[in-house]
């Protein structure tokens, strides 16, 4: 019995680590059963032949021979090239945006967009909601930190790169207005990101102060450790992102920790192994609030998680 073809979701898991031993072999046996058709196919007549092993074969180019022909109408290129195309995109991603990672987030970035033009009265009335907003945030910031006591910021080195990752994708993402999400809010998108991080992620369609999801993206993380990024937006357009990734290296949980930004600030854990980072410009105390809702659902979620830890930690 011939084996069956891969997927595209299996191909992207196997080009970028992430498939088990089981389902490495599998594709790792179809590889092989590929390589003996494409040995034992009679050539095709004016067509350029495969490069022997070793050689350049297509170029990078799966599905294009070397004289630039497009493939017979309704081919397929081969599961082989499909791989070696998905790696070549992974390594190109990765040289181009690792040397990011030691850069500073330009100020440019973290400043917020510039209110488009409105007539004289609405843009009364925007001001006067701003000034109460921004009255009503700084009591309830207030009232937290006596609550909650001092803010403790990040000092160990390896959470800090993850601090800074989820700042930066929340730079570069948030201002976007036209595409700042790469799969709108539905069960596709945490179907999707659920498989490539090969564990439950769990996005609820609202968080505390009006919030609302309007979708993720997959990002790159570290080696072996993709990365997911949700968006939210709450009704004055302001927009805050969650981060989470499984930590590259053993890292004990840790409790709410905050590292003040401006304008953004960021809430950050670790529970069982993966990281959390919720960024946002937005009241300390209100952020607050979003995070504790995250935890809870993703203890909630999370099969591993003990009975009786789903209590909070606190800031």
């Amino acid at each position: 019995m011939n084996p069956q073809r891969p997927d595209r979701d299996t191909l992207m898991a196997y080009a970028d680590g992430q498939l088990d031993a089981a389902r490495s072999a599998e594709v790792d046996r179809y590889l092989e059963y590929e390589a003996r058709l494409a040995s034992n196919a009679p050539p095709v007549p004016g067509r350029a032949q495969p490069a022997p092993h070793g050689g350049q074969g297509n170029l990078g180019r799966p599905g294009v021979s070397l004289n630039g022909d497009a493939p017979p109408h309704g081919a397929r290129s081969s599961v082989s090239a499909e791989i070696a195309a998905l790696q070549a995109q992974n390594l190109a991603l990765r040289e181009a945006l690792a040397p990011m990672l030691d850069e500073p987030v330009p100020a440019r970035l973290l400043q917020p967009l510039a209110p488009p033009a409105r007539p004289w009265a609405r843009a009364a009335a925007v001001a006067l909601w701003i000034g109460v907003g921004a009255a009503a945030g700084s009591l309830a910031t207030r009232e937290a930190l006596q609550q909650n006591g001092p803010v403790v910021t990040a000092q160990k080195e390896g959470m800090q790169h993850f601090v800074h990752q989820a700042e930066l994708a929340y730079a570069v993402y948030t201002p976007d207005a036209r595409r700042p999400v790469e799969v709108r809010e539905g069960s596709d998108l945490t179907t999707w990101l659920s498989r490539r991080l090969q564990r439950p992620i769990v996005a609820p369609d609202t968080l505390p102060g009006g919030l609302v999801l309007m979708g993720g993206r997959l990002l790159p993380g570290m080696p072996g450790k993709p990365a997911a990024q949700l968006m939210y937006q709450d009704a004055q357009g302001h927009r805050v992102t969650v981060y989470l990734r499984g930590m590259a290296k053993p890292t004990a949980e840790i409790s709410f920790r905050i590292v003040p930004g401006k304008p953004a600030s960021t809430f950050y854990w670790v529970d069982r192994q993966w990281g959390y980072a919720l960024t946002g410009d937005l009241p300390r105390a209100q952020l607050l609030d979003a995070a504790r809702v995250l935890y809870q659902r993703y203890t909630a979620d999370d099969p591993s998680a003990l009975p009786g830890s789903t209590a909070a930690p606190q800031a």
